[in-house]
């Protein structure tokens, strides 16, 4: 008795965490179509921009990055294209040159992240002279849309310091698997970064298309602890009293891998850090907002704490498993919200992306990835076990580019 007792308790507490955060998500979703506000349009352009590229060995991508930077509507005079070579062994400075952008080779300090060769050039960047105001981080294989900067340029004027441009997957017809991940890109950037930014809290940074105020850089520098330094640069402004607006107009393309064993490399970096993340900044993000009485610093510490989109579908369903047993077990004991509340739980989490989708009005082909949704979740599950057992063992790998794959041999 007192172990059925117990079970129905964890079960119903299963059943209102994850409704809880279904109701969360959902709330965030109905906020993307809040209206928003532009910024004015007052004056000529005048803020100077440094873009900087980290690049490892990227010959066969930067061209078509660089001429796509150059074609910017923003006045050419006010963008220096910066581009770190960093422990390249092929011709990537050259090719920089060649494109008309300036080229910096680093082949001295640590390595093994995207963060040493970045923090290493925005320290160069913020000693230029004449100085710059901004500085947009791109990745080496972002096609950038020519508008971008013009864009950027005005949310900057109006105060904004931190701004997260639209990060678009440019290869999802390749494969199933890059379709799933432009799938997954758009439901990022419609559920949760569009939906925040409309209720004025901070979105996440994305690690491409990225732009920051120079003093924001000059203040606190580039962050390299963690391979996941992007969203963690994110937290640590926001504690700060800075947060990354979210501009959906501002568009860059980058490419997806197209298999498994491509993707798994670049997931297993992002999620390794997470829990670290988790211990280090999810207690000062919950005090600071009850200090403040910010529901943007608590909302930042619900998503840092929030389990992802895999684990709570799986936690869903095997709640109604659990469910289901238990009814069978003991008629009397079906839970707070009985084997239909729990079944309309699930339903509600398997639903979810559509809605992301139809909100999004997404392609026909969008919804047609979503078929592999139960193999791209069992994947995701997969990585989170191979954090759990590789632990600190996991090193940074260089994703293989598309233009690598079909290049002749």
């Amino acid at each position: 008795m007192i172990l059925t007792s117990a079970l129905s308790l964890a079960i119903s507490l299963l059943q209102a965490f994850l409704l809880g955060c279904l109701l969360y998500q959902l709330f965030l979703a109905l906020a993307s179509l809040l209206p928003r506000r532009s910024p004015p349009l007052a004056g000529s352009p005048h803020l100077r921009f440094a873009v900087a590229i980290p690049a490892h060995n990227e010959s066969l991508v930067l061209p078509a990055t660089l001429a796509r930077l150059k074609e910017q509507s923003y006045p050419s005079s006010f963008i220096d294209i910066h581009v770190v070579a960093d422990y390249c062994t092929d011709d990537t400075a050259q090719v920089t040159s060649v494109a008309g952008a300036i080229a910096h080779e680093r082949n001295e300090g640590p390595t093994g992240r995207k963060a040493y060769p970045l923090q290493w050039l925005v320290q160069r960047l913020l000693e230029h002279e004449p100085p710059y105001h901004a500085i947009a981080v791109f990745d080496a294989d972002s096609l950038v849309d020519a508008d971008f900067l013009s864009i950027v340029e005005r949310h900057l004027r109006c105060g904004r310091q931190v701004v997260q441009g639209q990060h678009v997957i440019q290869n999802p017809h390749d494969s199933r698997v890059s379709a799933m991940a432009a799938v997954d890109m758009r439901l990022n950037n419609r559920l949760r970064n569009l939906g925040r930014s409309n209720l004025g809290f901070a979105c996440r940074l994305m690690g491409d298309a990225m732009v920051f105020d120079t003093q924001v850089l000059r203040e606190r520098g580039w962050p390299t602890a963690t391979f996941n330094e992007d969203r963690e640069f994110g937290y640590e402004l926001l504690l700060r009293g800075v947060r990354a607006y979210y501009v959906p107009e501002a568009l860059s393309f980058g490419q997806a891998a197209s298999s498994w064993h491509q993707a798994e490399p670049q997931r297993l970096r992002w999620y390794r850090q997470v829990p670290a993340m988790q211990r280090r900044l999810a207690w000062p993000l919950i005090a600071a907002s009850l200090r403040s009485r910010s529901l943007a610093l608590l909302d930042g510490a619900i998503e840092l704490l929030m389990p992802p989109y895999s684990l709570l579908t799986t936690l869903a369903a095997l709640n109604l498993v659990a469910t289901l047993v238990l009814s069978v077990w003991l008629p009397a004991g079906l839970g707070w919200l009985g084997v239909w509340g729990v079944a309309c739980l699930l339903a509600g989490w398997t639903l979810y992306p559509v809605l992301g989708l139809v909100l999004d009005r997404a392609p026909p082909w969008a919804f047609r990835a979503l078929l592999l949704g139960p193999a791209y979740l069992l994947w995701r599950l997969w990585i989170a076990l191979l954090v759990r057992v590789r632990g600190d063992r996991i090193a940074w790998q260089r994703t293989q580019r598309r233009e690598e794959t079909n290049a002749p041999r």
